[in-house]
């Protein structure tokens, strides 16, 4: 289950007119090289969760990742045919989400189209380039077990991130507790409190078991505003396990702001010092 039911608007003024999720990685958009993450781990499915204001652009992108859609591309634009992408073999679904505005109805949206067991989600704006995310994860995680992947505590990065409290050793640790996106005094307390060896910070990759779907269900129906998905598995953890499995490669947030545009909106700026 993919979710893209974001609308951006961290990014930059360009988000209104084009999905985030299109953000180019290496040339392509960010979406493929997470759809290809989905067919090198085996999924024989994915769905894409998006935002209902997308939905004009989502016949495109069908056509983009259908099987032979590339050739097809590479033969209108009389360009030498290249290998088969990796997606050939993924059959993929593009659902409009429903509900309240959070990454706890993508999940329940995409758990309900899917039907089935045990369900990879990844975050389409948490790219990762080596395609290896979420196979590491399924490979390293206890069948049937609620997991997510996690990279290294960073001081700087854990602003923009959930950061993991761990038990245990090795590279399959146990989540004690969550706190989200916490400021530099409190991260720098999180690392004195713990040990930054014991932390761990998010990387937008999860194993959703039905027994956590259910949790989850039970969560947003209790609320008149969603949780966040990140703390609902934080108190989720309180009461059954949740594996963090870590990942040492670097994955690529598209919701970061435009740094292209930042430093023209500078430049206009009148210097005033």
């Amino acid at each position: 289950m993919i979710a893209a039911g974001g609308l951006g608007t961290r990014v930059a003024g360009w988000s209104p007119f084009l999905p985030k999720e299109f953000r180019p990685v290496g040339g392509r958009p960010g979406l493929l090289h997470v759809l290809e993450e989905s067919a090198a781990s085996g999924a024989p499915r994915a769905v894409v969760v998006h935002h209902p204001y997308y939905a004009p652009l989502i016949d495109w992108t069908s056509q983009v990742v259908a099987p032979g859609a590339l050739a097809r591309y590479q033969e209108l634009a009389q360009q030498p045919v290249g290998q088969r992408p990796s997606t050939e073999a993924l059959r993929v679904d593009f659902i409009a989400q429903h509900g309240p505005y959070a990454d706890v109805t993508s999940a329940l949206n995409g758990a309900e189209h899917l039907r089935t067991g045990d369900i990879c989600m990844a975050f389409a704006d948490n790219v990762d380039p080596s395609h290896t995310a979420l196979s590491q994860l399924v490979a390293a995680a206890s069948p049937g077990t609620a997991a997510v992947l996690a990279g290294l505590f960073d001081i700087d990065a854990a602003a923009s991130h959930g950061v993991i409290i761990c038990a245990g050793a090795g590279p399959v640790r146990t989540m004690a507790s969550l706190v989200e996106k916490p400021g530099r005094s409190h991260a720098a307390q999180l690392a004195a409190d713990h040990g930054p060896e014991n932390l761990r910070l998010l990387q937008g990759r999860l194993r959703l078991t039905p027994r956590l779907l259910r949790y989850l269900s039970h969560a947003a129906r209790r609320t008149a505003a969603e949780p966040k998905l990140s703390l609902a598995l934080a108190a989720y953890a309180r009461q059954h396990r949740v594996e963090v499995v870590t990942n040492t490669r670097p994955v690529i947030d598209l919701g970061t702001p435009d740094s292209a545009e930042a430093e023209a909106v500078l430049a206009r700026t009148p210097d005033r010092s």
